[in-house]
């Protein structure tokens, strides 16, 4: 066996060992970023603003290309629940609900270890999202991959959108059960392990399918529990929805999912 595979396969096993010790979030993947990922004139900062309304609601793939084009990031998942949840900063961009997160995931179905790739057929347009699987999770099953915008790109090749991320995290013990509540990893705000009660100001009501690759959106869905607090981790990249996006003033730079 080469050495570069030895030590792949440590590192799996490190992996594995978390995940049986109770780890969430384990082990991070990152490459650098290319200037399509990371602009200089990208900024996080204190203060949210609606990009585009839910009224003019456009798919993923156009609001990152909007995005891009304007030099803007999308608002995480983690911000926008913090803006959501204990405080009424939602209102000032109550207009973007509900709202696609720059929080970028893939999941396979329950049971199913992760292969080379996820891969998720949009149905309303038949196009395939392909999320890639680095080496080091292989193998690994009932997890998250994530990434955050800015750091990937969506990349054509025919009918299939392929998502080149430059980092990628693994969420364990992604739930299988969907309009449940559950407590969520601190990074990211991803609902995780065992059901809890929706009385506990922590937990998140997680919205899933079978298996996708696509965005988080929160603010939607009213009929599910406390609007406010829906992980939406089942809509179509094809829907159209709103967004919000960070300040474009320069300043001290957070990363996603801090605080501000």
């Amino acid at each position: 066996m080469k050495l570069h595979s030895i030590i792949d396969e440590k590192k799996k096993q490190l992996v594995r060992d978390a995940i049986a010790r109770g780890d969430t979030s384990v082990f991070g993947t990152k490459k650098k970023p290319s200037p399509d990922q990371l602009s200089e004139s990208r900024t996080w900062g204190s203060v949210l603003e609606v990009f585009i309304p839910r009224a003019n609601g456009v798919s993923f793939e156009e609001a990152l290309a909007r995005a891009k084009a304007a030099g803007r990031i999308i608002a995480s998942n983690k911000r926008l629940d913090q803006a959501l949840v204990g405080s009424k900063k939602w209102e000032t961009i109550k207009d973007a609900f509900a709202c696609w997160t720059g929080t970028m995931i893939a999941y396979e179905e329950t049971g199913k270890p992760f292969e080379r790739s996820v891969e998720y057929v949009d149905d309303k347009t038949g196009i395939r999202h392909v999320f890639p699987v680095p080496d080091l999770y292989v193998g690994l099953k009932n997890c998250l991959l994530v990434t955050e915008h800015p750091y990937y790109s969506l990349e054509t090749d025919g009918n299939n959108k392929i998502v080149r991320p430059a980092r990628v995290e693994l969420i364990a013990k992604f739930p299988a059960a969907t309009q449940k509540w559950y407590l969520t990893d601190p990074k990211y705000g991803i609902p995780l392990g065992e059901e809890t009660s929706l009385s506990n100001p922590d937990a998140r009501c997680l919205i899933r399918i079978s298996k996708r690759v696509g965005p988080v959106a929160r603010g939607g869905y009213g009929n599910v529990g406390s609007w406010h607090r829906g992980v939406l981790a089942g809509n179509g990249p094809s829907d159209a929805l709103g967004v919000a996006v960070e300040p474009p003033e320069r300043g001290t730079l957070n990363k996603p999912g801090d605080k501000p």
